[in-house]
């Protein structure tokens, strides 16, 4: 925990998109490789074997391409999975330290968000659409709405193991679910109320902390509305926007182009690169990760990064059918990282890769 802690510290500043942030979470991760000590367990192998190779991918395709402005991103796909051996190799820590981690970051983070919104300041909040959205440190409101989803799901664990109070566990869901309800991300409200939802069936002695949360989520609802106060059109047109409809051309786009390269692609962050002229609806990422990967890093990394994707599922969907408050929460950040790279570009930020990665290896159960 000593480097997955500064890890998750130093990629979440400006949601690890900067350079400076990417070259040091690279930085950290290349210092313990002191501790390499690889687990023989299949989504381990999976999940280490498959970012190890879209890692390579991104380093071949950089060389290849000739590129300099991208080398941070590269680095930083290059410390994924070292991280995650080191995760491995520490499960017992990993275990007991990730929950409290990831709860005090996603706090500060959610805290930022909310603040950003009341002050419409960007970029912890930003206007989209006419919509003022909570972005916080991340400066993406989808990003926050998965990593508060995450540390929601461990503040509830982790008064479930008698390491919160209800006080502090209840205080810590109403922000984090708060900040939830102020990206205004519509993916983020259904998996905040399937959290909730989970673990008031699966752990019934939690309902009572549960409702608290559920009725600050409602207040905070209608807060984040007066505060951000989008017309009524601005909102309409928000609610109406196709979550997967309006993604098809960027993924048809997307898959054309990794065909024209399919051995190297375009070269890491260079994925703009697709389009023949600029245009003010073209993306600058794929809204899925492995296209991302496909066009920027070649079918190599394609590959690599879909079997990353399915060993997070592998393990994190099983998790959720545990008695284990722990076990279901690791559960959940390793399913919803692995499926929010099906719809979005949230793995593009390394803090939320490595969260869902770290979790898939402490969803499984002990061996014998």
């Amino acid at each position: 925990m000593v480097v997955i802690a500064p890890a998750f510290g130093v990629a979440l500043w400006h949601g690890g998109f900067t350079r400076g942030g990417q070259l040091a979470f690279a930085a950290i991760a290349v210092a313990g490789v002191a501790w390499f000590r690889p687990r023989p367990q299949a989504v381990a192998v999976a999940l280490v074997g498959g970012l190890a190779a879209a890692a390579l991918a991104n380093l071949a395709s950089l060389a290849w391409n000739r590129g300099d402005s991208s080398t941070a991103a590269a680095l930083a796909a290059v410390a994924l999975p070292l991280l995650v051996v080191l995760g491995a190799a520490a499960r017992p820590a990993l275990v007991r330290w990730l929950p409290l981690i990831v709860l005090a970051l996603g706090l500060a983070t959610a805290t930022a968000g909310l603040a950003g919104l009341a002050l419409r300041s960007p970029p912890l909040a930003e206007r989209i659409a006419g919509v003022w959205r909570a972005g916080g440190t991340f400066e993406y409101p989808p990003a926050l709405g998965l990593f508060c989803v995450c540390a929601l799901a461990f503040a509830l664990a982790l008064h479930a193991a008698g390491r919160l109070d209800r006080l502090t566990a209840v205080v810590s869901g109403a922000t984090l679910t708060a900040a939830a309800v102020a990206t205004f991300d519509r993916v983020t409200w259904l998996e905040t109320a399937a959290v909730l939802a989970l673990f008031a069936v699966r752990v019934p002695a939690l309902r009572r902390a549960i409702w608290p949360v559920v009725a600050a989520a409602a207040a905070c609802a209608l807060l984040a509305l007066a505060v951000s106060h989008p017309s009524r059109s601005a909102l309409e047109r928000h609610l109406r926007h196709g979550a997967l409809s309006t993604r098809t051309d960027v993924w048809h786009a997307a898959w054309d182009a990794a065909l024209k390269r399919p051995l190297l692609g375009y070269g890491p962050g260079q994925f703009r690169q697709i389009y023949a002229a600029p245009a003010a609806d073209h993306v600058s990422l794929a809204h899925d990760a492995v296209l991302e990967q496909a066009v920027e890093a070649g079918l190599i990394a394609a590959a690599g990064t879909a079997l990353a994707l399915l060993a997070m599922l592998f393990a994190g969907v099983p998790a959720l059918s545990a008695r284990d408050p722990g076990r279901i929460a690791f559960g959940v950040s390793a399913a919803a990282v692995a499926l929010s790279g099906l719809y979005d570009f949230t793995w593009s930020f390394p803090p939320l890769v490595l969260l869902g990665a770290l979790a898939a290896l402490a969803a499984q159960p002990e061996g014998p």
